[in-house]
This record gives structure tokens, C-alpha cells and sequence, in this order.
């Protein structure tokens, strides 16, 4: 299992179908698990969890068991593989549909190539959503 917080994204519709969008850059320990599986999950926490999530966005996979450190706990997922978390207040269970490296030739405005100081660009991911899940209250 490998976890990784994300800041940058969408949700909508893409192919007459609901799709979550996620980019993830090549150093990234999620990135290998990205490229290597087709299924994942996207979650929402509660406010509560802010700890936890700053940990995860702060720490890599390569360096121990995040989870670990955490009060996160694994579940299987419904519909998929992929694993996912009994505290969330929403599970998105996703199946990629579609991959695509970053062209920083297709950047309309110059500005956003200053996030890239490094030249590396982010990998596009369309997941397809499977399942949503919403807890309740």
C-alpha cells in the first residue's frame, strides 16, 4: 500500500463518464505505484486528521511506514484492489483510463512553468471513478 497527500487535481466528467484527475511527479514514491497498478483510491478526512495528513504530505514511503505513524486505518475497497481508509468521510475507488507525462510545450501561460524550476513535470492520471463513497455524519 502506499499513500501520498495531493494538493492539485479535479473531479468532473470526462468521456461521458465521471473521472478524477491526479498529477503526481516522477521523484515521488507514489509515482512508481502509480505507473505499476491500475486502481486507486481518492480520499477525503475530516478535520480531525489534519495531523495525520500533514505527516503523509511531509514524509516518503521509501523512509518507513507512514501509516504507521499515523491513525489511519486500511480497508479493502469495494470494488477494486486498492486499498483504502476507514476514516475518510469520502472514498473515491478509481481505475486508470488514462496516462499522460506532462509537455510543458503545451504551457498557454508562461508563468506556470515556475512551478517546474527542475523540469519535472508532472504525470497527468485520469482515474475512472468506480465507486464514491460518503459517510455520513
Amino acid at each position: 500500500h502506499n499513500m501520498m497527500t495531493i494538493s492539485w487535481g479535479s473531479i468532473g466528467c470526462m468521456w461521458n463518464r465521471p473521472i478524477v484527475q491526479v498529477v503526481v511527479r516522477p521523484q515521488r514514491h507514489t509515482f512508481g505505484f502509480m505507473e505499476k497498478y491500475d486502481t486507486f483510491t481518492v480520499s477525503a478526512f475530516p478535520e480531525e486528521y489534519r495531523a495525520d495528513m500533514q505527516l503523509l504530505g511531509t514524509t516518503s514511503g521509501r523512509d518507513g511506514d507512514k501509516l504507521a505513524q499515523t491513525g489511519l486505518t486500511l480497508i479493502p475497497s469495494t470494488h477494486i484492489p486498492a486499498p483504502a481508509y476507514a476514516q475518510a468521510s469520502l472514498i473515491l475507488e478509481c481505475r486508470k483510463i488514462y496516462r499522460q507525462k506532462m509537455d510543458p510545450a503545451g504551457f498557454m501561460d508562461a508563468e506556470i512553468q515556475t512551478h517546474y524550476p527542475h523540469d519535472d513535470f508532472h504525470c497527468i492520471y485520469f482515474g475512472g471513478i468506480i465507486s464514491a463513497k460518503i459517510k455520513a455524519d
